[in-house]
């Protein structure tokens, strides 16, 4: 689930403003290359990362961010973690890709 405030629960975001992911399994954690969260443009495939001091919230079940500086177009949002519930991370980090389309205006 996402949402952007104050918006709400809409798939139009602004940066500078802050986006509530939640879900399961989404705590950013690992040391290996990649590991973060991405807005990967969707028709030049370009990805930006979130600044760590920009993750306000890195929860399990919860990520809150500042949306960084994007240019208008229409993004899909990555999460990619070592995370698991285990005391030790996974070995490989691995992406989970949100469905919903976002639209930076």
């Amino acid at each position: 689930d996402l949402h952007s405030f104050p918006t709400r629960r809409s798939s139009d975001l602004w940066s500078w403003f802050n986006l509530c992911v939640t879900g399961t399994k989404l705590r950013v954690v690992g040391d290996k290359p990649g590991v973060g969260i991405f807005f990967r443009e969707t028709v030049t495939n370009t990805a930006t990362k979130v600044d760590e001091g920009d993750i306000v919230v890195n929860n399990p079940s919860e990520l809150m961010i500042i949306i960084p500086a994007l240019p208008a177009g229409t993004y899909q949002l990555e999460v990619t973690t070592q995370y698991s519930m285990g005391k030790q991370w996974l070995k490989e980090p691995r992406t989970s890709v949100f469905e919903k389309t976002l639209t930076v205006k």
